[in-house]
């Protein structure tokens, strides 16, 4: 009987030793494993750096989705100088006002010029929106990531990007209002007190949708042959190309154009106009002029059922009738 149990327990010390020792090489192949595999993505990595694979990996960083506006982000078109601009501009509109509601604890009202009164006989006073901290934020929360770009690739995109969101900023900047407040007897405005006041952000994005209008487009012209020029005479052309582009910090840039939108594209993230619905009487953005590219369009008739002449009948249900309408209906070909 002694016996039996002390083979019994030599086995389990065995079996024991053996899977304590099976567990020990697994974790020394895995961790040779894991050094082996390190070292060949650190080669790999050496590798591409600086060679198509790293070019192939930066423009697919470049190129992001489609944001259901039919414009790809990666684009350097009119649309995505807008998208930047527009996307700055809300940071700034939405830190500033939440500085002045005091739902941030890092800022409150622009208290700069409180009390201070002026030639006209009005002081500052109430709670100017403080769009200095606004700004700051917005310059390192949006334009971080594309200054570290341009420091490692110096690409014209990332200075496209950078302008345009200064552009953003720019335009709440130059909207800013300033409301004032009488006071004195029977409403009469012996004081003044006066501060200044962010816009709506509705006015802002219809500022930069003009701007949009406009925005200029930046074109690098390639040179023919290696001709040696003089110093004068490159000195001349370096002012003249610096004053034939000249953007102001409130204007829209780009450096492609704009691609065809009436067409889809399922590369660009385009749906293009054919099916779209729309207006043959209108002349607004919907109509089908405008719409369709001058591609014609269908006309169906559409049959409606719905309730009508509902009344109430006593006691108690609602009594309709059903009309039947026959419209018009305009498709993009």
């Amino acid at each position: 009987m002694r016996r039996e149990v002390g083979k019994e327990r030599g086995r389990r010390r065995g079996k024991l030793d053996g899977e304590e020792r099976g567990r020990e090489e697994g974790r020394l192949k895995g961790r040779s494993g894991g050094r082996e595999e390190g070292r060949r993505w650190g080669e790999t990595r050496e590798v591409g750096r600086g060679g198509e694979g790293a070019r192939r990996r930066g423009e697919k960083r470049g190129v992001r989705r489609g944001d259901g506006r039919g414009e790809k982000r990666g684009e350097g078109s009119k649309e995505t100088a807008f998208i930047y601009a527009v996307t700055s501009a809300g940071v700034v509109h939405a830190v500033t006002h939440a500085c002045s509601s005091g739902n941030l604890t890092d800022c409150s009202c622009d208290m700069s010029k409180q009390g201070l009164s002026t030639p006209e006989g009005w002081k500052w006073g109430g709670c100017s929106d403080n769009l200095r901290f606004g700004v700051q934020f917005a310059r390192q929360f949006v334009d971080a990531p594309e200054k570290e770009r341009h420091k490692k690739f110096k690409r014209r995109r990332n200075l496209m990007n950078l302008h345009n969101n200064e552009a953003g900023r720019e335009a709440v900047a130059r909207l800013m209002k300033m409301q004032c407040r009488c006071h004195g007897v029977s409403g009469s405005c012996e004081l003044k007190t006066c501060w200044r006041s962010i816009p709506s952000f509705p006015v802002v994005g219809d500022y930069l949708k003009q701007k949009y209008a406009t925005a200029l487009r930046y074109k690098r012209k390639k040179r023919s042959g290696f001709r040696r020029r003089d110093s004068s005479r490159r000195r001349k052309r370096r002012g003249r190309r610096k004053r034939r582009f000249l953007a102001g910090k409130d204007e829209l840039v780009h450096i492609h154009r704009s691609p065809n939108y009436c067409v889809r594209n399922a590369n660009k993230g385009i749906l293009g106009t054919q099916g779209r619905f729309c207006n043959k009487t209108s002349n607004g953005a919907d109509s089908c002029d405008l719409l369709c590219c001058g591609r014609g369009y269908n006309t169906q008739v559409v049959r409606y059922v719905k309730r009508c002449h509902c009344r109430f009948v006593w006691c108690c249900h609602v009594k309709c009738k059903t009309c039947v309408t026959n419209v018009d209906v305009h498709t993009c070909k």
